[in-house]
């Protein structure tokens, strides 16, 4: 028997999910080094995979709710995986239920648990048959995750944010100059691009020539709150994948971009050399490296749980713990130490500096400022971002959520303060 088209894809995309869950990693770092039976397949195909693989993490509470009245008992995690991705095609994406079911079948053999075939057959022809994907609930998120969401925002609000993370993100687009001619959007409040329909990002009118870059509205924030910095001297830490570093650039700044790892180096220089902009590269620790001289301005992405932008990446969720984000917390504070202690000779006299994470915690954000500020002396800088709504401003800082500009498509979570030392 001839084996589906739609097939390969599908093994694909569960062996991307596989990956993902297996080892814990983000999915944009398992494409980075993808299975096999995803690097084999054409452009297209890669892109359904990719979609199939996201949409499924995005949606599988919205499928165990489906699942749950006709199993009466949990089948082995590879075996459930499959039947999410089935349910989540068929009645979240409108794929015909008979292919999906067939090649769920061949996926659940595929798996090595060939006994198991008959009973996904005839659950899935139940859940196509009964529907009701509708009617299920909004997926609530980790406990843990939902727990510290609530005290900080209410039951309201985070039921909100849950919402907004069932719809994916609209792409955002930064742009160099002008809007390429054929590129058709809607320019936000702050600037950006925002394309609701779009094509391959690569094949995008003025992509080939540099004319701008994919950046959420919410990370274009942080470099604005710096304010002009032309001809300025900005230190961008913790730089890659460099969304930012090529936003100082563009503003007239001569920027050092400095980032641990090499691997995101390799991006970010990749993405200086597609626009033809400049920054000076460097691969460190942001804890221990020494300038020639400070810096008249400091950008501090720290890295962070995340949380804030898990519209692009529903696959956090299942692959954060609660440890790993009290670990970041140590090391955003230890990061904050670095730029605010004046010994460290990082920022200049007069000098400021934007701390932001993408994270929707307070403890990443006003928890981490208001401690900062009780060890140095330094004072919280006003910031004006147009087109936010009240409930931005927050304890002196700026805190942008997934379900803020709704009727938009929504932005990423994060949090922006700007500081400068006490005079």
């Amino acid at each position: 028997m001839p084996q589906s088209p739609s097939l390969a894809p599908r093994i694909a995309a569960i062996d991307l999910i596989a990956t993902v869950i297996g080892t814990r990693t983000g999915l944009g770092e398992v494409l980075a080094r993808p299975p096999e039976s995803f690097a084999a397949l054409p452009p297209e195909a890669r892109a359904r995979a990719q979609r199939l693989a996201l949409e499924t993490f995005r949606q599988h509470g919205r499928a165990d709710s489906l699942l749950r009245r006709p199993l009466r008992k949990t089948p082995p995690e590879p075996v459930l995986w499959v039947m999410r991705l089935a349910v989540v095609e068929m009645l979240g994406l409108g794929a015909p239920a008979h292919g999906v079911i067939n090649d769920a079948v061949e996926l659940v053999r595929r798996e090595e648990f060939p006994k198991l075939a008959g009973l996904v057959n005839a659950v899935l022809r139940q859940v196509a048959g009964a529907g009701g994907w509708d009617a299920t609930p909004v997926p609530r998120l980790p406990d843990w995750l939902r727990g510290a969401l609530q005290n900080a925002y209410g039951a309201k609000v985070t039921q909100a944010i849950e919402a907004a993370h069932q719809t994916p993100a609209p792409l955002d687009l930064s742009l160099k100059g002008a809007q390429p001619e054929g590129l058709e959007g809607e320019i936000l409040p702050n600037g950006s691009l925002r394309l609701h329909d779009y094509r391959q990002i690569t094949a995008l009118p003025g992509y080939a020539e540099g004319a701008f870059w994919v950046q959420d509205t919410a990370a274009t924030l942080p470099v604005q709150a710096l304010g002009d910095v032309a001809g300025l001297r900005v230190l961008d830490l913790c730089a890659a994948p460099g969304g930012k570093t090529m936003q100082l650039a563009a503003g007239g700044a001569q920027v050092t971009a400095l980032d641990i790892s090499d691997a995101r180096m390799v991006r970010l220089r990749e993405n200086l050399t597609r626009t033809g902009l400049a920054a000076d590269l460097v691969t460190a620790d942001a804890l221990t490296w020494r300038p020639d001289q400070p810096f008249d301005a400091i950008l501090l992405d720290a890295p962070c749980s995340a949380s804030g932008t898990i519209r692009r990446h529903p696959e956090l969720p299942l692959i954060r713990s609660r440890d790993e984000v009290k670990a970041l917390q140590a090391l955003q504070a230890a990061l904050l130490d670095r730029v605010l202690d004046p010994a460290q000779g990082l920022l200049a006299p007069g000098g400021r500096v934007v701390y932001c994470t993408c994270s929707l915690l307070p403890a990443e954000g006003e928890d981490q400022i208001a401690k900062a500020l009780d060890r140095h002396s330094a004072r919280l800088l006003p910031i004006t971002i147009a087109g936010l709504p009240p409930e931005a401003e927050v304890a002196g800082a700026l805190r942008t959520r997934p379900d803020f500009w709704a009727e938009r498509g929504g932005m990423d979570g994060f949090f922006i303060a700007a500081l400068a030392h006490v005079a």
